[in-house]
């Protein structure tokens, strides 16, 4: 079952990001459940739960009138291959359908590369224009993908 995630489930959400595993020279492991809350905070997200365990999180915010930036996206690594990755994304597309902007855009870290083909799969496409305003300057530029969603 997926549900909206809040400032208050930042601790949950935390846990699942750092249980998904990130190399560690990736900002995900800088990231403190404080920081979450903030980000959740300034947008939304959804917790993908099977039973009462969170096996899975998505964030989401608004950058501009067209654009939802999509961030991070996490399974655990027993719930990967079920489509669970696939469906917290297509949450966050049509949130971002609903909310009328016309594109989802995320980034894929430098030490996370591998994921790349996931995207791609769900209709995500290399937009060499578009910026990821919350990039780490401490951390090697992300390949930045977009999908329209209306």
């Amino acid at each position: 079952m997926i549900r909206p995630a809040t400032p208050a489930d930042a601790a949950v959400f935390h846990a699942v990001m750092m249980a998904a595993g990130m190399d560690p020279r990736s900002s995900w492991s800088r990231t403190r459940p404080e920081d979450v809350a903030w980000s959740l905070g300034q947008g939304g997200g959804f917790l993908a739960w099977d039973g009462e365990r969170a096996v899975g999180c998505v964030g989401w915010r608004p950058d501009g009138p067209e654009t939802f930036t999509l961030n991070k996206l996490a399974t655990l690594p027993e719930m990967r291959g079920q489509g669970l990755g696939a469906a917290l994304v297509r949450a966050v597309e049509d949130m971002a359908a609903q909310e009328g902007y016309a594109r989802v855009l995320l980034a894929v870290s430098g030490y996370n590369l591998e994921v790349r083909p996931f995207y791609e799969r769900l209709g995500y496409r290399v937009d060499p224009h578009a910026v990821y305003a919350h990039a780490n300057p401490a951390s090697p530029p992300p390949v930045v993908l977009v999908r329209e969603v209306r």
